[in-house]
């Protein structure tokens, strides 16, 4: 079998625990977690779409453009699932809308086309890394102290893990514009593809710790029933 399609099978497979993950644990009933399977979904069509391995985005497809402008929501949407407190919460919806409106922007002037792509990714993987590295530190910080949350912090890391290696390829290959595009992009791929396997581990860490949180709400329900608010 080609080298080449031993890896992208065995790139699929690691794109898919996630999703198999969250659907045998039952973890889709929080909706930022819908958000992440459906980005999994989606990148195990690209790889299925692709015509070589690993998906190299020329963007003259209109497949590639299309994944540019669901991919950044679909991750910033994950990232609510991170957000506990209300204001911060409030806060990365409006960012997520502005974004949003901001691509609609992008494609009526534009329309569907490589230079498109790059206006979404560019303000895309800044919001994406830095917020992710804001989350990410601050839920260490927590890990650290009390001894918790160790698989929010592998989930946080998988993201900063996978878009900060995607910035840097963004970076070398669009502005320093070097030639080799699919050396470069293979950089991502494989840091995507480990990263998929520590957002596994992360989702199955989590299992109990949301069944902890879960039970946590019904129990304050239950006392404000009986003491009242």
């Amino acid at each position: 079998m080609n080298p080449n399609t031993i890896f992208g099978l065995s790139s699929v497979l690691c794109f898919s625990l996630p999703i198999l993950v969250i659907v045998l644990f039952r973890l889709y009933r929080h909706t930022s977690l819908i958000t992440l399977m459906l980005y999994y979904g989606l990148t195990i069509v690209h790889c299925l779409t692709a015509e070589s391995i690993p998906p190299v985005p020329t963007f003259t497809n209109p497949w590639d453009v299309m994944y540019s402008f669901v991919e950044i929501p679909l991750v910033l949407s994950s990232l609510l699932f991170f957000c506990h407190v209300r204001q911060r919460r409030q806060f990365m919806q409006k960012v997520l809308i502005g974004f949003v409106v901001y691509e609609i922007a992008v494609s009526l002037y534009f329309k569907f086309s490589p230079q498109s792509s790059v206006y979404i990714m560019t303000p895309g993987l800044v919001i994406v890394v830095g917020y992710t590295s804001f989350l990410f530190l601050r839920q260490a910080k927590f890990t650290v102290l009390h001894g918790k949350n160790i698989g929010r912090v592998l989930m946080l890391g998988a993201i900063l893990f996978s878009y900060g290696s995607y910035a840097l390829v963004f970076y070398t290959y669009f502005i320093e514009k070097q030639p080799d595009i699919y050396t470069v992009y293979s950089v991502y791929f494989v840091s995507s593809t480990i990263a998929s396997l520590l957002m596994s581990v992360g989702l199955f860490m989590m299992r109990y710790r949301i069944k902890e949180l879960q039970e946590l709400k019904v129990v304050r329900k239950e006392l404000q029933m009986v003491f009242g608010s």
